[in-house]
């Protein structure tokens, strides 16, 4: 076990993750409210999300993109209003759930924004060697699994 030398939580590694993401997503939110797509960052990323996956429901969904129940009903809602998606009734284990689809003009938006957000965050990563970036990936990945673990003895 590591000893967690740091006397101040703004100087560990969790804080420093924290605000790289939550600088990220504030990056992400900006550039892709320039692109005026007539959708949310949000919203964007739940779209391809959904594009992603055949016969993806709204539970897997929420897991997927970290939100809970009530910001993914609102946000499949607001694209099912605008004609990007459309939801299906459906069962998985004898319950009832909704699948959603993305709809023709929801592939649209993607494709047509994608190359923007790939762009951007090529620009974000100039700094940064490729294999740093691997590390990054693999470190984080590690992280995640040793956390899904601690997670998972908590509840036995």
């Amino acid at each position: 076990m590591h000893e967690i030398k740091k006397n101040h939580y703004v100087d560990t590694i969790i804080y420093s993750v924290d605000k790289i993401i939550r600088n990220l997503k504030f990056e992400l939110r900006q550039k892709f409210d320039s692109l005026n797509t007539g959708i949310t960052s949000e919203q964007f990323v739940v779209l391809d999300t959904i594009g992603c996956y055949k016969n993806i429901y709204q539970q897997k969904l929420a897991n997927i993109i970290m939100k809970d129940k009530s910001n993914t009903t609102r946000i499949v809602k607001a694209l099912e209003q605008k004609g990007l998606i459309k939801r299906e009734y459906g069962t998985i284990n004898k319950r009832l759930v909704y699948f959603l689809h993305i709809t023709e003009m929801g592939q649209k938006i993607v494709k047509n924004n994608m190359p923007h957000m790939k762009q951007f965050i090529t620009e974000i990563f100039t700094h940064i060697s490729d294999d740093e970036i691997d590390l990054l990936h693999k470190l984080s990945t590690k992280f995640e699994n040793d956390l899904s673990n601690i997670s998972e003895s908590n509840l036995i």
